[in-house]
């Protein structure tokens, strides 16, 4: 590039030597200032690059080309949309203009000031931008020179100070600090969505025992490891946040209502119930939890709101409570807090009852064995489901004493039935932890009679995954014993093939949810297609779970599914008592006689057989009866017992 040099006034007469010898030097120098300029730009020690008015690159200095991480043939004719980072707003939508009289340019070129830009290999930085315009001797805008001061260490540098002011050093959680101004967010969003903020205070129980015995590295260590189960089991919207010492809080956007609240007390809950190793050695934690929940109000009220139910749910010594802000709890709630006691009276009254769906051979069927069910015989409320107590027993740490219960009454009541029938029994996370489990269900076994090989524990996947050594050695000592373990929802958590590898899983099963829309969606079919190959191919039993129709039981047979269990073969139903499948055999009656109310309605028509609507009642009732001496013998042999010999 050369530009014409200006006429230079030739030095008078009588100048001085050294002063003439000066003013032909810069004569020279500006006889072509195009190479001056070249030098000066190739040898800057910033990046810098030559623009045209459009944004397109001309060329590049070499201190730009190290530092967007490409070469100078790269970036000339380039728009400078090539260095935007792609999380950057759009420069067109910031209202970049040139000054009135200055020559109209792209606004890349006067987004001047700290941007932030992305390097070849997609790494970020950050620069200081400015541009200088070059004319022409008539003044007409020539060329731009764009100018990038790279500010990255500085920026970080900042960033970190930012962090370390409001991020807790040790857990990497936001601290006290941050925590102010994202209730202030959450408030605010509460207030425009018609939503309601939640609060779910925790401390750890007796954390101070595990710094007295332990240390406080080990603390340190443990309080880390809640942290990440902290963080992973909120939701996106929610913020997980380190009070200090033992303390954690939880801000809830967007809750609708107490319930919704609750189930994410119980999520968080549910985690911290798996044993933590701190240097090779199991820790067993609880905590106490105060919620409370508001829309329009402070974030101090929240906050103290939230202090005054976890000051109640540590009371007198209490450990592993749940405790609602009195303010917070609808006649309803209350009403469930009565539940709750009485909860803790079922077992003592003999209040529990179990039922059992069949599970069957989906080809041809076949009764296959039965899942257990708890049920609760309330005295004033009637038969309750298991979803309107087990909350319930969770708030009141009753799982394991429920859990135990309903082992030991599957194992009597699966003794008594045909050899060939299982009996599945659901397994919770923190009894399955708990010290003594293994026994537990050795006793049971050897209690009943019933072989182990009839017997499999049901568990969930976040189970399967997070399974501590304790765990993962029970499971070892009951599944060496003959029983089995079977994955409860399988396809519904984020690791799915990490639990199979996890424990010596025998069977899956495939969540209703998915087998609703089988028929209907075909992602959904998609879904579950690949969930029945990667079960064959692992060698594992499939169940699938909810079938209530015909297609959905055509559509699971026809891609390989082999075991099923919903209403479409039978509702949860408790199972006859020996007495009663002789009456039945006696007087013939109706199997709706013999299994009571709670036997499915009659299947309507259909344009193909239907399934046969398999009941437990019913099943008992077709299979086999009770002989003389309570035994149960096959219908064919009672029948023969009770023919007159002399009668043709």
């Amino acid at each position: 590039m050369s530009l014409p040099a200006p006429e230079m006034p030739r030095p008078p007469a009588g100048t001085p030597g050294a002063a003439r010898q000066r003013l032909r030097a810069i004569d020279t120098l500006l006889a072509d200032r195009g190479q001056l300029f070249q030098a000066l730009f190739l040898s800057a020690p910033i990046p810098k690059a030559l623009v045209d008015l459009d944004g397109h690159i001309l060329v590049a200095n070499p201190m730009l080309c190290a530092l967007a991480g490409r070469t100078a043939e790269e970036l000339a004719g380039r728009h400078l949309d090539l260095l935007d980072h792609p999380d950057n707003p759009v420069v067109g939508d910031l209202g970049l203009d040139a000054a009135p009289g200055e020559p109209q340019l792209d606004p890349h070129l006067l987004n001047d000031g700290e941007r932030r830009l992305r390097r070849s290999d997609g790494s970020e930085l950050w620069v200081v931008q400015s541009h200088e315009v070059v004319r022409h001797n008539t003044g007409a805008p020539q060329f731009v020179v764009l100018s990038l001061v790279d500010v990255t260490d500085r920026r970080r540098a900042e960033e970190d100070l930012v962090r370390r002011a409001f991020v807790d050093p040790l857990t990497g959680l936001p601290n006290a600090r941050a925590l102010t101004d994202r209730l202030r967010h959450a408030v605010a969003l509460s207030r425009r969505r018609g939503l309601q903020v939640g609060l779910v205070h925790l401390n750890i129980d007796r954390f101070k025992a595990v710094n007295d015995t332990l240390g406080h590295e080990a603390g340190d260590l443990l309080l880390c490891q809640v942290a990440d189960r902290l963080r992973w089991s909120t939701r996106v919207e929610d913020t997980a946040v380190r009070l200090g010492a033992d303390e954690f809080l939880v801000v809830a956007e967007d809750v609708e209502d107490l319930d919704g609240l609750r189930a994410l007390a119980d999520r968080l809950l549910g985690v911290l119930d798996e044993p933590f190793v701190v240097n090779e050695r199991e820790i067993s934690l609880s905590a106490s939890v105060g919620l409370t929940l508001g829309a329009d109000m402070t974030p101090d009220d929240l906050l103290r709101q939230a202090q005054s139910a976890l000051t109640k749910a540590k009371s007198e010594g209490s450990r592993a409570r749940v405790e609602v802000y009195e303010a917070a709890l609808t006649h309803g709630e209350i009403d469930a807090l009565q539940l709750e006691t009485d909860l803790r009276h079922a077992l003592d009254n003999e209040e529990l009852r179990l039922f059992y769906q069949p599970i069957v051979h989906l080809a041809d069927e076949t009764l296959l064995g039965y899942e257990a069910l708890i049920r609760w015989e309330h005295p004033t409320r009637g038969l309750l489901p298991p979803a309107a107590f087990l909350s319930a027993a969770e708030d009141n740490r009753l799982t394991a004493k429920l859990g135990a219960w309903v082992l030991r009454r599957a194992c009597n009541d699966a003794a008594s039935w045909p050899p060939d029938l299982r009996v599945h029994v659901n397994i919770s996370a923190r009894h399955l932890a708990e010290e003594g489990f293994s026994e537990l269900v050795a006793a049971a076994l050897a209690e009943s009679g019933l072989a182990p090989e009839r017997l499999e524990l049901e568990i969930t996947e976040s189970t399967a995954l997070f399974a501590a050594e304790a765990t993962l050695h029970s499971v070892a000592v009951v599944t060496d014993q003959g029983v089995t373990l079977a994955l409860d929802d399988f396809g519904t958590g984020y690791s799915a093939i990490t639990a199979l590898h996890r424990l010596p899983i025998h069977t899956v099963k495939i969540d209703r949810s998915f087998v609703a829309d089988v028929v209907t969606e075909p992602a959904t079919a998609a879904l579950v297609q690949g969930l029945l190959q990667l079960g064959r191919g692992m060698g594992l039993q499939v169940i699938a779970e909810g079938i209530e129709d015909l297609d959905q039981a055509a559509w699971l047979l026809d891609h390989g599914c082999a075991m099923a269990q919903g209403y479409a073969f039978g509702r949860p139903a408790p199972l006859p008592s020996p007495t009663e499948v002789l009456l039945g055999e006696l007087i013939d009656a109706p199997a709706e006689i013999v299994a009571g109310e709670l036997m499915p309605e009659p299947l309507p028509p259909m344009t193909r057989p239907a399934p046969r609507g398999i009941d437990p009642a019913a099943a008992f009732h077709h299979d086999f009866g009770v002989d003389e001496t309570g035994e149960f013998v096959t219908r064919r042999d009672l029948f023969e017992d009770l023919v007159d010999p002399e009668d043709d």
